[in-house]
């Protein structure tokens, strides 16, 4: 009986300091640069010759992160966009794409079944399949909810800390650094 209590210390105390460990992040705050401004919500709006994307992400300190981003075409023609050149670096490593999908209409809240699954446009798993390429009509919006992995197995990643975003933004892949703040 002692025995068994003696090994449950061990294990006990593993478990409470595991409880004790949360996970943090929180939202993305963008720094002011060139060719970027900041609206509302902590967005970053970028513009591409009348490709413009709204860009807001969260942050996490040792899990997933992710980018929300709408692109919206004001020109006369329809423009595509490398989805698959999406990421995230920081000082520790690198977020990798893991997912992409395509977001535009979709509604959990309504009582309709046809809006609730958003089109896959980049998934890891399926990676050597063709580019995520997204084509953005004239004149329409597209939502892009992408899903990023971890920075690295080791260390974290705090706030204050500065993390860059690349966006891919039609033909050419805008860099803008954003400040992991707290929620």
């Amino acid at each position: 009986m002692i025995r068994i209590r003696l090994l449950a210390l061990p294990f006990a105390a593993l478990l409470l300091a595991t409880a004790c460990m949360r996970s943090f992040g929180g939202p993305l705050d963008p720094v002011p640069a060139a060719g970027m401004e900041i609206g509302a919500d902590h967005a970053a709006l970028l513009n591409n010759g009348g490709l413009t994307a709204r860009v807001t992400g969260q942050w996490s300190g040792k899990d997933s992160n992710s980018l929300l981003i709408v692109y919206h075409n004001g020109g006369p023609a329809p423009r595509t966009v490398a989805i698959h050149a999406l990421k995230m670096t920081h000082p520790i490593g690198e977020a990798a794409l893991r997912t992409a999908l395509d977001t535009t209409g979709i509604d959990l809240t309504d009582a309709r079944t046809d809006n609730d699954r958003a089109p896959i446009l980049f998934s890891l798993d399926d990676a050597k399949r063709a580019p995520a390429i997204l084509t953005v009509p004239s004149g329409a919006s597209r939502t892009v909810d992408a899903g990023l992995t971890s920075f690295a197995n080791d260390g974290f990643v705090r706030p204050g800390d500065r993390i860059v975003a690349t966006i891919p933004l039609g033909d050419r892949a805008a860099r803008l650094t954003f400040i992991a703040r707290t929620p």
